[in-house]
């Protein structure tokens, strides 16, 4: 059967005129969004080859959706018409996990949703896709962590789900660090036509296999390693989990296949079936709560005794393996090391990552967690692999070296964007898959991520105003300031702070501001601020303030006075004439001032409505001039250095989440807001009035917004599709 397309599908175009309330340029055409496609990121979850044309595949993504390849990956689209699910903070993202291909007909595929029901079917290769929900009784609250079709009769697939903590306890259940939770298999015998429930346990439901020779012979894989069991105990740090579990009658019943099997870690996560012997199975086990028995296990009696083969530590393996065309090559990996077996899985060789190579990926990328792969049937040797927090990765080597392919398919989640003031067109982001620079406009991303710049989660960054090459950037969780002053080839440690422990979950702290001094680069300031999830949910335990430094970042001393010592900072921001005043955006705190360079600070709060400050600007031309944003209250400015603010929200949605507030240098009556839940916003005439800016922009939701230095350029960085450019009239 020929594929169901030659050529990548089309999205729907952004809008070619303005939306209702939003703005034209000033030669009355619109202000258009252009999406650049990068940097990597996102949360991939599933590569699939098409089995009679395997040059077409498919990965999903948390943010993006489906995303095909009519290439062999070398580019991908977006597919999504018909999948009417939303997730995210302004309702854009197309949050599908899982994706299988019918192997009785390729063009019907199966999809699954994330965080709420929606299971999705395609007759036509992923071109188009129809809800097919009908007996889920869970509505929100259940993820689809896979599907399977039956070997014999393609009317009859399982669905393998996870329910979340909110929907079984009625409430959130926190484990160790990550949500207590349930699964589900669902069957259906009619196509989709109706579900029902066959399997309810104590962990997420992953892989299901079938024994194609007797299809009654079901195994499913539960756990996974960013989610706790129902039945852990992280009070007594217990795991708990299920292990694998199988069913001799078609899944009326289930026997669990577990500790008392040889399994000595119940979070299996990954699963693959020999192709030619159905008793032979390969397991990827761990979670990053319980590590303990992480590896790889073999099972050759159909599940009823494991053996570990492969120790892997501290590092849960993820995603494993057989090759279809040569079952004795197999793989498994984890977040940082990749590693090929030639004997079927009995023994292993570590090919790529380490200590002291640091993680597994094409250089300048930290490849993330690899959540699935793809083994090329034609060549044992060529291997994709989708990765949650990275992107898609190309090895032709068997796992030795590797290549980024994922143009076009980003989902990134930024959490800031600098230009270079010296090229308009070079611009640098950091978020959750790490730090990169975007050239020509971000139409291409290399990646920065060079030891010992590779840790797992970041925050910020900011280029020195002087020497632009000369960068400092921070991460999330382990209280560092990283230092480069080649453009970020080389990367040195400056800051470690002592209190912080990335490994305890309670101690994870990082610098979320940075900011050069512009009058006297040699001076910058960095505000330290608990993870994000301890701040997006509303617990905002007590940081570590202000830091300084005077020699350029090489060396820190705290800068704080009782108003700011256990402060979680947002944003700093420093007069552009003086480097010894700054204002510091606060989680509680609201805006505070100091104007002897740290030693003593002031709130500075009068007329603002909240306390939350995200969002802080100063007018480079009247420093007297600040704007601020506040969750849920809109924007503030201030004619007199902060010690009074009014609202000046005219146009703003009184819901808006503004994030990042930007001026244009080259003309400061112009300003721009970007909002979390509503997209950009802009102001002609300083903050009198807004509009929406949003035509192209395929995600409301963003971070991070900075301007070129000329004027010629906006940039906004988003939680979910990576960086948009606006070129400027």
């Amino acid at each position: 059967m020929p594929p169901a397309w030659r050529h990548p599908p089309a999205e729907p175009e952004p809008p070619t005129s303005p939306a209702a309330g939003e703005t034209a340029s000033s030669g009355g055409q619109p202000l258009v969004w252009h999406k650049t496609g990068g940097p990597l990121g996102g949360l991939g979850y599933d590569v699939r080859m098409r089995p009679d044309h395997p040059d077409l595949m498919y990965v999903t993504d948390n943010w993006t959706g489906v995303n095909v390849s009519t290439d062999g990956g070398r580019t991908w689209g977006a597919s999504n018409r018909g999948i009417a699910t939303r997730s995210g903070p302004s309702g854009d993202a197309i949050p599908i996990f899982s994706l299988t291909i019918d192997p009785h007909n390729p063009d019907v595929i199966w999809a699954g949703t994330e965080g709420v029901r929606g299971i999705f079917k395609s007759t036509d290769g992923g071109r188009t896709w129809v809800s097919r929900n009908d007996g889920v009784v869970e509505s929100h609250g259940i993820t689809f962590r896979g599907f399977t079709v039956h070997p014999r009769d393609p009317d009859t697939v399982y669905a393998a789900a996870e329910i979340s903590s909110w929907v079984w306890a009625g409430e959130g259940r926190q484990g160790r660090e990550f949500d207590l939770t349930r699964g589900v298999v669902y069957k259906t015998v009619d196509g989709g036509g109706h579900w029902e429930a066959v399997w309810r346990g104590d962990n997420l439901a992953r892989y299901i296999w079938i024994d194609p020779r007797r299809p009654e012979v079901i195994y499913v894989s539960t756990g996974i390693f960013d989610r706790e069991a129902a039945n852990s105990d992280p009070a007594g740090n217990r795991p708990g989990g299920v292990g694998v579990i199988k069913s001799t009658d078609g899944g009326r019943t289930w026997e669990v296949l577990g500790r008392d099997h040889g399994l000595q870690n119940m979070f299996i996560g990954s699963l693959f079936m020999h192709p030619g012997n159905p008793d032979i199975l390969l397991a990827g086990a761990g979670n990053n709560a319980y590590r303990s028995g992480s590896g790889a296990y073999l099972s050759t009696d159909g599940g009823r005794t494991w053996q570990q083969t492969l120790a892997s530590g501290a590092m849960p393996i993820t995603a494993v393996e057989f090759s279809t065309c040569d079952p004795l090559i197999a793989y498994a990996a984890g977040d940082h090391e990749f590693y090929s077996s030639a004997d079927g899985g009995y023994t292993w060789y570590r090919t790529a990552g380490g200590k002291k190579q640091g993680p597994w990926g094409p250089p300048g990328v930290r490849a993330g967690v690899p959540i699935d792969f793809q083994v090329d049937p034609r060549d044992p040797y060529r291997i994709f692999v989708n990765n949650y927090g990275g992107g898609n990765f190309l090895s032709e080597d068997g796992g030795r070296t590797w290549t980024v392919s994922s143009q076009g398919y980003t989902g990134a989640q930024l959490h800031s964007i600098v230009v270079d003031p010296r090229e308009p067109g070079r611009v640098y982001t950091i978020g959750r898959s790490g730090i990169f620079r975007g050239i020509a406009g971000g139409e291409s991303w290399e990646g920065l991520n060079y030891p010992p710049a590779t840790y797992a989660e970041w925050y910020t960054l900011a280029l020195d105003p002087a020497e632009p090459d000369h960068i400092l950037a921070a991460d999330e969780h382990q209280g560092v300031l990283l230092e480069t002053k080649d453009g970020g080839r080389q990367w040195q440690e400056v800051f470690r702070h002592p209190e912080v422990n990335a490994g305890d979950f309670n101690r994870r702290h990082g610098f979320a501001a940075i900011a050069f001094a512009p009058s006297n680069p040699r001076v910058v300031y960095a505000g330290m601020r608990r993870e994000r999830r301890n701040i997006d949910e509303g617990r905002a335990d007590p940081s570590f303030g202000v830091y300084k430094s005077i020699d350029g970042g090489a060396t820190w001393r705290a800068a704080n006075d009782a108003n700011t010592a256990g402060r979680n900072i947002n944003i700093l921001q420093v007069h552009p004439g003086r480097d010894e005043i700054v204002y510091a955006a606060t989680v509680r705190g609201g805006v505070l001032q100091t104007t002897d360079g740290g030693r003593t600070w002031q709130p500075r709060n009068q007329g603002l409505d909240g306390l939350d400050v995200r969002a802080l600007a100063i007018d480079p031309q009247d420093p007297a001039v600040l704007y601020a944003g506040l969750p849920g209250y809109g924007i503030y400015k201030s004619a007199d250095g902060g010690a009074s603010w009014r609202r000046s929200g005219n146009g703003i949605d009184p819901q808006s989440e503004i994030q990042a507030i930007v001026i244009d240098p080259a003309d400061p009556r112009t300003v721009y807001a970007g909002d979390l839940f509503g997209g950009v916003y802009r102001s002609t005439d300083a903050g009198g009035q807004w509009v929406r800016i949003n035509v192209g922009l395929r995600t409301r939701a963003v971070k991070a917004l900075a301007v070129a230095a000329d004027g010629s350029a906006l940039y906004a960085a988003t939680v979910g599709e990576g960086v948009f450019r606006l070129d400027l009239p």
